[in-house]
């Protein structure tokens, strides 16, 4: 990493090998938005620019990163393939001299995302190539036409966003009933769609839908679910032909649109600066033509309330409802399963829910609650109450490292140094102008250029100085994770349920399931051999017999084969000992079916008693506890300032 004021920039050139030059390892980076990919561009076609410029240049194409569907107002912090580039652009050795994109909006449109980006890979002696205007940041001219860049791709994005929200702030304002973009809410459409006076009507067919539930509830004192079974059993379907769901219903026919006839554009979540003022406008309640009454809507509500309460009654709290994604990509969510054994949670996933008539669910396998919560909570206790875990995690992206403040000292010097050398040349092009034409217009024409350059050179300087006084802020966020690590340590372990949800939220945690969940052997059908061990209190034989203890128990068992009958004690001893199901344990030890019967048959009377006490001298393992969760990878976010209610939060991501 460079320390100096100004990096020492590569000799970009395409020399042959002959004249000993060592070639440029180039990498490129692509990216798309997503509105870009809606339009039918993808990395495609940028990759086909960026290669042809690499080989054009006569460097070597050692690798390729690309996002799709990120927009370039990210950092690279957010970007999952350009983290990946930056971290591996830290290796030793450097595996890649230069970064080639297809036109500076690829690296951003934000000048926060393009200049820490480009400055973070200079620091470690890593630049920039765009293949539009054919520049780098190696030289000066370069350099000064990647600022250009990055400054019409920022202007450019303002304009778009300026016009676009300032548009929809005007037509909410002014047109009864304006729809503002996306779907319109159940039970109304889009009238005049495509115009820029469309707005929301009321939708016949959906109209009749909301109608008939409403008589279901109020009426017939239906429950949700319950109405949603009569919807399937008749036919009736949601808007995208899918099955009514006591989940859908509640989001379509509970919403505020239908129940209170209106919207509202920029709510609670509109974007405020730095004193609280909307940057757009205030909210805006968009008031729509009724499909209920408000007396109906009340009556709805309160029926609604009701069959809940009923149907419900004394809910267990499941602090990772929603948080867990099965292999079908739904989440799961807490519920009790009293038919099977007093007491039992279990977490079950999306796809399992209440199904259109014939429709088959996901398939995924219910999860013990008790133990994945235990389990969730202890991996993030125990690293929420490392110090040095949690540093690691917290820490901000390459160009955030501690390291980097020299070299950020440095540029800002260099460019106080360009800023004064602009300064200078501008006065002195005043006074050159001013003596050949007394003209206000005519220095103004002369300066202008001038000028351009001087605002992008501060501009750069404030920006390398915000992220200084962002760095010298590491101290603070040492102390954040001191504090944390305090609190984990002393408080985690005794946390209820309720607060435990707290602190998985403000993690943003979520545990996806990676493989097939085991069989709760605790509920439905239980395992017969750990019964009987754990009701007679004994540990398990640790080993198959020997011949010794064979001879010793054997007459005590029913005559018949003797060899089928010690493979079948072996057997249940082995089955006891791992958990595993009768079919793994046949195949594992030779034993036939005949096993479990004999099992059976030797429980039923005193004989199973009896040889146990036989053996009491035999060396002797626990039970294993049963194996009741799937594979699990556990991700989060380490955002400890907002724990300890901190001024700012520092956004940072955790696995």
């Amino acid at each position: 990493m460079s320390n100096g004021s100004t990096p020492l920039p590569l000799a970009i050139n395409t020399a042959s090998p002959a004249t000993g030059a060592r070639t440029l390892r180039a990498v490129d980076y692509l990216r798309v938005s997503t509105e870009e990919q809606k339009k039918g561009y993808g990395v495609a076609r940028q990759s086909k620019k960026t290669t042809r410029h690499i080989a054009a240049k006569g460097w070597a194409h050692v690798g390729t990163y690309k996002d799709e569907g990120v927009s370039g107002s990210l950092e690279a912090a957010e970007r999952r393939d350009l983290k990946r580039l930056m971290k591996e652009a830290q290796q030793t050795p450097r595996p890649f001299d230069i970064v080639v994109v297809p036109d500076g909006r690829v690296i951003g449109r934000k000048g926060r995302a393009f200049w820490r980006w480009v400055w973070a890979l200079e620091d470690i002696g890593v630049y920039v190539a765009v293949v539009a205007d054919d520049y780098d940041n190696t030289t000066t001219e370069g350099r000064k036409k990647m600022r250009r860049d990055a400054d019409y791709a920022e202007t450019e994005w303002e304009t778009i966003r300026d016009r676009t929200q300032g548009g929809l702030q005007e037509k909410a304002e002014l047109i009864p009933a304006a729809h503002i973009g996306g779907p319109p809410p159940y039970g109304y459409y889009v009238a005049q769609k495509g115009t820029p006076d469309s707005y929301l009507a009321i939708d016949e067919a959906e109209e009749t839908v909301i109608r008939y539930v409403y008589e279901l509830v109020v009426g017939d004192g239906l429950n949700l679910r319950k109405v949603a079974i009569r919807l399937q059993s008749e036919g009736i379907k949601t808007r995208s032909g899918k099955a009514w769901r006591r989940e859908n219903l509640r989001d379509r026919i509970m919403s505020t649109p239908v129940l209170d006839g209106m919207l509202v554009f920029r709510g609670k979540h509109a974007e405020r600066d730095e004193d609280g003022n909307p940057v757009w406008g205030e909210s805006v309640t968009i008031k729509l033509p009724r499909i209920l009454t408000e007396e109906q809507s009340a009556g709805l509500r309160r029926k609604v309330s009701e069959t809940a309460k009923k149907s419900s009654g004394q809910r267990e709290f499941y602090p990772l409802s929603g948080r867990v994604i099965g292999l079908c990509g739904k989440t799961y969510t807490g519920i009790s399963r009293a038919s099977e054994r007093k007491g039992a949670r279990y977490y079950r996933c999306g796809g399992n829910m209440c199904r259109a008539l014939g429709e088959k669910s996901c398939g995924c396998s219910y999860i013990d609650a008790d133990a994945l919560e235990a389990h969730v909570w202890e991996k993030v206790t125990e690293i929420a109450s490392d110090g040095e875990k949690l540093k690691e995690l917290a820490a901000e992206w390459i160009g955030m490292a501690e390291g980097d403040k020299s070299a950020l000292t440095d540029r800002i010097s260099d460019l106080d140094e360009q800023i004064e050398g602009m300064n200078a040349s501008i006065t002195a092009v005043i006074v050159a102008t001013a003596k050949q034409s007394k003209s206000a217009d005519a220095i103004e024409a002369a300066t202008a250029a001038l000028n351009e350059e001087l605002q992008q050179l501060q501009n750069l300087r404030d920006e390398a100085a915000e992220w200084l006084a962002e760095m010298e802020e590491s101290d603070r966020r040492a102390r954040n994770i001191r504090a944390f690590v305090s609190m984990a340590k002393d408080s985690f372990p005794s946390m209820e349920a309720e607060q435990q949800a707290d602190i998985l939220s403000m993690l943003e945690l979520k545990a996806t399931v990676t493989g097939p969940v085991p069989v709760d052997r605790r509920g439905g059908v239980p395992c017969t051999v750990r019964a009987w061990y754990t009701a007679a209190g004994l540990n398990v034989p640790s080993a198959s017999l020997s011949d010794d203890e064979w001879a010793r128990i054997s007459p005590m068992l029913p005559t018949g084969r003797k060899d089928t009958v010690r493979r079948s004690v072996d057997a249940i001893f082995y089955k006891a000992r791992t958990g595993k199901s009768w079919p793994q344990v046949i195949k594992a030890t030779g034993a036939t079916v005949q096993a479990s019967r004999h099992f059976n048959a030797w429980t039923s009377g005193d004989s199973w008693e009896r040889v146990n006490a036989a053996l009491e001298d035999t060396e002797r393992v626990p039970l294993p506890e049963p194996e009741l969760l799937p594979p699990l990878l556990i991700e989060g976010r380490v955002d400890t300032s907002a724990m300890l209610h901190a001024e700012e939060p520092s956004r940072t991501g955790c696995r």
